[in-house]
């Protein structure tokens, strides 16, 4: 941990190779280089006086930044009405000049803002209940949730907002029965927010809806919303005894009661009708696309994004100063930094602004597509259009989002294909049963300068890293499957042009509920078919290691399956460029590398430093950083599996205490050189 030569907080600069949100691993690129504010202008105010901004008049502009006036100035309401900005001031002075903001939305400070959470403007929350008034059909309403029991006629259904997340399905059933509420069936499960009822008759749901609406669980009031069925449900029902009876099934009959759809086959035909002859219809839903969960910024042109962000960097920072504030005892003074941020508007420190990311589109390395149902019932490769926890599970293909690679949407979309013939099942989120879970695709890139348009040419590795839950089947049929998803992906990938990339083919078995698995789950490396004619497999002693390449600063990484690697590689390069300067590294430096990964920091900065220490305890990785320095050439590391806080502490007693033998050292042999020239 190399400490930076100032003793004072350092100017923040941050550098965000992402737009998203999220979970998923969730994003669009960011970083511009903001010019630095100018130190007089805080020279020049005098204490309790806002600062002066160096900000150009708009009015002057025919085109106003898209920001202008849309937050009220709190100097302006402070002072009874007036400002020293004046005219320049980019805070609206009163409710006359506020703009609603980029989402249009107010400054939760203002009037109408206020308005509208009290209900005195109607259109806004009329569209506020519009859209919290529908939850999409979720598999739990689909298959009849944990115990097997069908929930009946979505038109007869409602869903449960607001619920507390610690229920179950039996405490909702008690909670409706204490409310004198006559039901059919009732299901939530722990974790969510949401549950589903479903009633007899119209005068059941009616009765329920005017009892349950606006009941309070603390803070929050209950909404009875819609459940908005997917259209295929119902071709599905009709269908089905002729389907089972003829298409080829599992014998397994745990399989076919895990399946989410409940046929053998995942397959759902594009283009089929309702029992009436009409065609299905994607608008039975207002469910946003993948693009808007993914990267919701992505509407905004970049400049935008990268203004967005800064403000929303600096309400973090305000915020934290706030609470700093807040919890230092009395009789304690406060700290520099705190009795500084005055002079900055609140700030902790000097905000010098956003780094652009070299590359905005198609620069991730890594992407997790989960496996799903799409609105319509299609089996899905890609993000999930919201949280779990709100009874969201529906998948969308990750079309037009910009953050990720065309390779790897292609790779997304073979395996969709694969998955419509597939007769094993897709995970139930519901019921924690199912076998295809998650697709994950890396990137290797080979090294040299590349700008956006060209920047997939540079793609020369590709991992795929198919995540399955193997529990109860026969190992001989998982075998074949996995067989046949290999020359699926083979032949996809010659068939494209140019052909794609694929290096590593890699089966992860997890059994746990949520996706993201343990560093030890087991691992299994599947043969890729050749991709001449005859498809065949390759004998064993040409598996290659499950390994891709990726290089930053001139560095080539070793990558393997679960190893942790920065997604946006050359904003990478800009990131470990900058904390090198700003920890003021020298020939003497001791440089620590904490939660160190494949030791892509430590590496790129070891040039600089006397000495690194690595510490991971992700043991892949740990293997990785050493092949890393290996290929390198790279001699003055050290990469240690632990948890840091397991061994910082003997650390630096291993190494102050080595410092400080060599001290002692060098005194006795300087002591002892002058003792012989005195003597001679």
């Amino acid at each position: 941990m190399a400490a930076s030569p100032k003793n004072q907080l350092s100017e923040t600069k941050t550098l965000d190779s992402a737009a998203q949100t999220n979970g998923q691993d969730s994003p669009q690129p960011n970083c511009e280089s903001v010019p630095p504010s100018d130190p007089q202008s805080t020279a020049d105010t005098n204490p309790g006086e806002k600062r002066k901004r160096d900000d150009d008049d708009p009015t002057q502009n025919s085109s106003p930044h898209p920001l202008w006036k849309t937050t009220l100035c709190s100097y302006f309401r402070r002072q009874d009405g007036s400002c020293t900005h004046g005219s320049t001031c980019k805070y609206a002075h009163g409710e006359e000049e506020l703009r609603p903001r980029l989402d249009n939305t107010w400054d939760p400070t203002s009037e109408r803002a206020k308005k509208a959470m009290k209900g005195e403007n109607g259109e806004k929350v009329a569209a506020k209940e519009d859209e919290e008034q529908e939850v999409m059909m979720t598999e739990m309403v689909m298959d009849g949730g944990e115990d097997g029991e069908a929930c009946g006629d979505p038109q007869l259904s409602k869903c449960l907002v607001h619920l507390p997340r610690k229920w179950h399905a039996d405490n909702l059933r008690k909670f409706l029965s204490e409310q004198g509420i006559t039901f059919k069936s009732a299901k939530k499960k722990k974790g969510m927010v949401v549950g589903f009822v479903s009633f007899e008759s119209a005068e059941q749901l009616k009765s329920a809806v005017e009892e349950l609406e606006g009941k309070s669980f603390g803070n929050k009031n209950l909404k009875v919303a819609n459940v908005i069925p997917r259209p295929f449900e119902r071709k599905v029902k009709s269908a089905m005894a002729a389907t089972l009876s003829s298409q080829q099934t599992i014998d397994d009959a745990s399989i076919k009661e895990n399946a989410g759809v409940p046929i053998a086959s995942n397959e759902v035909q594009d283009g089929a009708t309702n029992d009436d002859g009409s065609a299905l219809d994607d608008s039975t839903s207002k469910a946003k696309c993948a693009r808007d969960a993914v990267t919701p910024l992505a509407h905004m042109p970049y400049s935008d994004q990268l203004e967005h962000k800064k403000n929303s960097v600096m309400q973090m920072l305000k915020k934290l100063t706030r609470n700093a504030r807040k919890a230092c005892p009395n009789g304690v003074s406060l700290p520099q930094w705190v009795l500084q941020s005055r002079e900055r508007g609140g700030l902790p420190c000097e905000v010098e602004g956003i780094i652009e990311s070299p590359v905005v589109n198609g620069y991730r390395n890594k992407c997790e597509f989960s496996v799903g149902y799409s609105q319509q019932g299609k089996p899905t490769v890609g993000f999930m259009l919201g949280n779990f926890r709100e009874g969201v599970t529906a998948v969308e293909e990750p079309v037009d989002c910009p953050n990720v690679s065309k390779i790897a949407c292609r790779y997304a979309s073979i395996f969709q294909e694969f998955l419509q013939h597939s007769s094993f099942p897709i995970w139930n989120r519901f019921k924690n049963t199912g076998f295809w879970r998650q697709l994950a695709v890396r990137e290797g890139r080979s090294a040299g300068k590349v700008a956006d348009e060209n920047f997939e040419a540079n793609i020369s590795e590709v991992m795929l890293i198919v995540q399955v839950c193997s529990v109860g089947l026969d190992e001989a049929q998982v075998t074949n499957e996995f067989e046949r998803l290999a020359q699926a992906f083979a032949a996809g990938a010659a068939a494209n042009s140019p052909p794609l990339p694929l290096n590593v083919f890699v089966v992860q078995d997890h059994q746990g509920i949520s996706n993201v698995a343990p560093t030890d789950a087991p691992l299994r490396s599947i043969p890729i078919p050749k991709t001449e004619s005859s498809l065949q497999l390759e004998t064993a002693n040409n598996i290659i290691e499950a390994r891709i390449h990726d290089c930053i600063s001139n560095l080539r990484f070793s990558i393997s399956p679960t190893a942790f690697f920065q997604v946006n590689t050359l904003a990478a390069e800009k990131l470990y460029s900058l904390a090198g300067e700003w920890a003021g590294l020298g020939p003497d430096t001791l440089l620590f590398d904490i939660c160190c990964g494949t030791g892509t920091i430590g590496l790129t900065l070891a040039h600089r430093v006397g000495m690194v220490i690595g510490i991971e305890m992700n043991a892949s990785a740990v293997q990785d950083a050493y092949k890393n320095a290996e290929i390198n050439g790279i001699k003055n590391c050290r990469f240690i599996c632990s948890k840091a806080e397991d061994v910082i502490g003997s650390l630096l007693k291993e190494y102050l205490n080595v410092s400080e033998k060599q001290g002692q050292l060098s005194s006795a042999l300087e002591s002892s050189e002058k003792g012989t020239l005195t003597g001679e």
